[in-house]
């Protein structure tokens, strides 16, 4: 099972391009309150508790059909594309789990 460290370097690498301003700043909230909790044990776990903060963090389901969403980070209130989390940010972080967990082999192409 990896550690809170592992886990934290899952969103070491970014994305190149995000949807909303606010984008970069759920993924750095995201990968904290992540790093907060006990390592899951497996990549579905993981995933069921990436989906479980992004949904506490910004307060709607990532299958909500609105495509932006406000959520309050420190003082400030940033935004969300919700689109770009369900399609692109969050498979990312699942995949790469699984790759962590070992369940997809790591080589590219």
């Amino acid at each position: 099972m990896p550690d809170t460290s592992e886990i934290a370097r899952l969103f070491d690498r970014r994305p190149r391009q995000w949807g909303a301003p606010g984008d970069p700043v759920a993924w750095d909230v995201l990968r904290d309150r992540i790093c907060a909790v006990p390592a899951p044990e497996t990549a579905t776990e993981f995933a069921a508790l990436l989906r479980q903060e992004f949904t506490l963090l910004v307060g709607v389901d990532i299958d909500d059909t609105a495509a932006e969403r406000e959520f309050v980070a420190g003082e400030r209130s940033e935004t969300v594309h919700l689109p770009t989390w369900r399609t692109i940010l969050l498979p990312l972080l699942t995949t790469r789990a699984r790759q962590l967990y070992g369940e997809l082999p790591t080589e590219r192409p």
